[in-house]
């Protein structure tokens, strides 16, 4: 239960600064995209970020099928609402198939 608690606060967390961010710029890619590449620690936290992102799209296929996770695209598609919801919904998932299987 406590990695889907984590999973809805890091969704929470970055729909409120999404919600800032169109509140204060509108739906503006283009000044999204100059914010991401606007200083050297914007574009480390955005590499940083995708990498993580790409282990863990590596990573999670081979795990739920190791933990005999039949369904594992949903978690891929969850990462579009970030790394920090996509990964402990699916350490949940992991955990409540586990106990189903105990």
């Amino acid at each position: 239960m406590r990695y889907l608690v984590l999973a809805i606060v890091g969704l929470i967390a970055q729909l409120v600064v999404v919600g800032v961010f169109v509140a204060e710029d509108g739906l503006d890619f283009a000044e999204m995209g100059d914010q991401i590449f606007s200083s050297t620690i914007a574009v480390l936290t955005f590499v940083d970020l995708a990498f993580c992102a790409l282990v863990y799209l590596v990573w999670m296929p081979r795990e739920a099928r190791r933990s005999g996770i039949t369904r594992w695209w949903p978690f891929a598609v969850a990462t579009f609402g970030g790394v920090c919801f996509a990964f402990p919904l699916f350490l949940h998932a992991r955990e409540r198939h586990r106990a189903r299987v105990a």
